[in-house]
């Protein structure tokens, strides 16, 4: 293969490694990575980022080299490793790097809503999977849906009143720490649903769903419909992240008010309300009656994340 032939892909090369490079470091200096990982990963990219910077710089170093006609083979093997010599071939092996590149570049950044959720389909049992580990566990008597010495509802004048928090909360070695939260989440008179602990404070309130019937509650969100829902329904809704947006799930709270069709889909809100148990296609889920509703600005970080120190 000629030198200069080998130059093209030399610099072709540089310049896909060096795209990439750019690209990643205008997404952190931006805060738009965050559209697309969690923060716990950045770092990660940042390091991957320097090693394409250099490993850019080597291919340029190799442009040089060859287009001055300082070539050398790679080794002393009787294996060919110069580039295909097919123009076709070349064509899909570069498009393939080529393409999501400008794709990235040319396509605005925006976050997950209410179009992906639909396709996703959004859950509104955020402690289904807690109760699947309970139902695989084999644990029964601990189960934290079975009352226990008749305890009251959290919605009665005196709930739980002369009940212990055991009684209230009966827990499991499946359910221990959700258990322990929701007695810190019981004493306030408005439960605040927070960024660093959304999922989990979902979770708690959905899992003990009886006892904190009554009780009021406030989180923000995604306005998220669809057709099986009433006029006067909508689910403020957020996508969880464990590591990407590839594996973003949209979890939400249905909720009940008057005036829902005035709110577009997509839009942001704070919503506050009184904790209700409700029905959405045959299945039980945890309904909100909305008592105000604010319009909210995205949070910087649109997506919530697992709490790894939840319950250490």
């Amino acid at each position: 293969m000629s030198s200069r032939t080998l130059t093209v892909h030399h610099a072709l090369k540089s310049a896909i490694l060096l795209g990439f490079a750019v690209y990643i470091a205008y997404l952190v200096k931006t805060d738009n990575i965050l559209l697309y990982i969690a923060p716990r990963m950045i770092d990660y990219v940042k390091w991957s980022a320097i090693a394409l910077y250099a490993i850019a710089a080597y291919q340029l170093y190799l442009t040089v080299r060859t287009f001055r006609g300082q070539t050398k083979p790679d080794c002393d093997c009787d294996h060919d490793h110069t580039p295909s010599r097919s123009v076709l071939k070349n064509t899909v092996i570069y498009g393939l790097f080529f393409l999501p590149l400008l794709l990235g570049v040319t396509v605005p950044d925006s976050s997950m809503g209410s179009s992906l959720a639909a396709k996703k389909g959004m859950n509104l049992s955020s402690a289904a999977s807690v109760k699947k580990d309970i139902a695989s566990g084999g644990g029964s008597s601990g189960s934290p849906s079975a009352p226990q010495n008749g305890a009251a509802s959290a919605g009665s004048g005196s709930a739980g009143a002369g009940a212990s928090d055991g009684e209230l909360f009966p827990s499991d070695k499946f359910t221990k720490h959700y258990a322990k939260y929701a007695k810190q989440l019981y004493e306030s008179n408005v439960i605040p649903v927070k960024e660093e602990l959304y999922m989990e404070t979902l979770t708690t309130i959905d899992l003990y769903l009886d006892r904190f019937i009554g009780k009021k509650l406030q989180l923000t969100g995604f306005v998220y419909r669809q057709e099986e829902m009433k006029d006067n329904q909508f689910v403020v809704g957020r996508f969880t992240v464990q590591c990407c947006s590839a594996d973003a799930a949209p979890f939400g709270v249905l909720v009940e008010y008057d005036r829902a069709k005035t709110l577009a889909t997509d839009s942001w809100v704070t919503v506050t309300g009184t904790i209700q148990k409700g029905s959405f296609n045959d299945m039980e889920v945890l309904k909100l009656k909305v008592e105000s509703v604010a319009k909210a600005e995205p949070a910087k970080s649109p997506y919530v994340y697992p709490n790894y120190e939840f319950g250490s």
